[in-house]
């Protein structure tokens, strides 16, 4: 399903680093300001000659105009449409013959775009960059061929794939008023109605020096960035940006199911989805918690859904638990469990529900959370080896107004968060008047 953002999940992985990484980076995360508001963190990191530079925005899907779902993932792909510098192409074309690696993505919360290079060229891919955050000037055939692009990647990554197509529902009926209602990618009837105007106000309203966030990670230091930063980004004017009008989902109070019958659905699965606290909305304190939660349900063959399902009762041949928290509006507690063959999902949901009651209602042993916390704080412990993951990784830390310290701090509030903590937050969170339980089946016999 989709979490708001299409690397969150990665995120998470990622951000959890063991404490000796994050004394290493404690001491050497830098941050600093241009006068026209462009906020620059530099990421030091001497282990290869190279540098990622991952400029965020912050405006995303959630900001598409109502009518317009789509629009700030059209738009990211007009960001290589050319300028009236650097034509149509031209930018991923000098990128690669320079050594550089380039990307970007779309998520809810905030927009991203990255370029990996050797240390050598960081002017270059500055130059780059500026440039395109100044303005834009496609061609409308360029214009209507990436649409056709977008409109295919849908077809390809949702119409064509029948498990990404209920998700896509599932998000729906689970937010009903907040703007996450909406895929990052659009509706279909509305990217086609998308035009070259609609690109050009878009990037007029949020793509502005004080609407961005500057991530320099790799072989650099912020004595060595600032003037770079400076001569190539602080000439770009600051502009009053528009508020961001996200209406708020109501208190919710209705379970809702919904199902999929697909003919190229081999094997039933079955998900339940709630909407939850994020380390931004809501009850705020309940996301660590629901972090660990998240690995003590469905961390491995030691959790208790997998040692239940699959290996005692043989009901499951595979559990996943996922918990989106790294999100400015509300988060999502998803489980998603695929039954063995001639088990129906009436007794694989009871046997689930049962488990998720023990889960509010009996505690946690010191073994659990013992092995969930040490789970959390080594799965990234490798998070700085490559370039842009600790962009990455700080992107979605400052989306969420969190503080650069919130990375070297993670260790110590993982192991400060107690039994109780838990349970309070899975009593809070595992309602099913909060959910959305879907079931992806094999196309019905006539």
């Amino acid at each position: 399903m989709d979490k708001r953002i299409i690397a969150v999940s990665a995120v998470i992985a990622a951000l959890i680093c063991a404490p000796a990484c994050a004394a290493e980076t404690s001491a050497r995360i830098e941050s600093f300001s241009l006068a026209n508001g462009l906020e620059v963190i530099v990421i030091p990191n001497h282990r290869i000659p190279a540098v990622s530079q991952m400029i965020w925005y912050k405006v995303g899907a959630a900001d598409d105009p109502r009518g317009k779902s789509g629009l700030a993932h059209f738009h990211e792909h007009t960001m290589f449409l050319g300028t009236a510098r650097h034509k149509g192409g031209e930018y991923a074309a000098i990128a690669a013959s320079h050594g550089g690696d380039e990307n970007a993505f779309t998520g809810h919360d905030g927009t991203a775009y990255f370029i990996n290079s050797p240390k050598s060229e960081l002017p270059l891919v500055m130059e780059l960059e500026a440039d395109r955050m100044n303005a834009l000037t496609p061609s409308d055939d360029a214009m209507e061929r990436e649409k056709q692009v977008i409109i295919e990647e849908r077809r390809m990554r949702i119409e064509n794939n029948p498990e990404a197509m209920l998700a896509e529902q599932a998000d729906a009926a689970l937010f009903r008023n907040h703007p996450y209602h909406w895929p990052t990618i659009g509706w279909m009837n509305e990217m086609e109605g998308l035009t070259k105007q609609d690109v050009l106000d878009f990037h007029k309203a949020w793509y502005h020096p004080n609407n961005a966030i500057l991530i320099l990670s790799g072989d650099i230091t912020a004595a060595e960035a600032k003037p770079l930063v400076e001569k190539y980004y602080g000439h770009l004017p600051k502009a009053a940006m528009p508020p961001r009008h996200w209406t708020d989902e109501p208190p919710q109070n209705t379970a809702r199911r919904i199902t999929l019958h697909h003919p190229n659905v081999k094997q039933p699965q079955w998900t339940r989805t709630y909407a939850v606290a994020s380390v931004a909305y809501g009850k705020k304190e309940e996301a660590l918690p629901l972090f660990i939660l998240g690995e003590i349900l469905g961390g491995g063959k030691s959790s208790r859904l997998y040692q239940s399902l699959v290996v005692e009762q043989k009901l499951a041949s595979k559990v996943d638990v996922d918990y989106s928290g790294f999100t400015i509006g509300p988060s999502t507690f998803e489980i998603g469990i695929i039954p063995e063959n001639d088990v129906s999902m009436e007794t694989l949901e009871k046997a689930v529900d049962k488990e998720l009651q023990r889960a509010v209602t009996e505690g946690y042993t010191d073994k659990e959370l013992g092995r969930a916390k040490t789970l959390l704080k080594a799965e990234t412990i490798y998070a700085r080896d490559g370039l842009e993951g600790m962009g990455r990784i700080m992107g979605w830390v400052r989306m969420c107004s969190l503080g650069t310290d919130y990375f070297t701090k993670w260790p110590d509030t993982i192991d400060a968060v107690t039994p109780e903590q838990i349970s309070a937050a899975a009593k809070d969170s595992l309602l099913l008047t909060q959910s959305v339980t879907a079931f992806l089946l094999p196309e019905e016999t006539p």
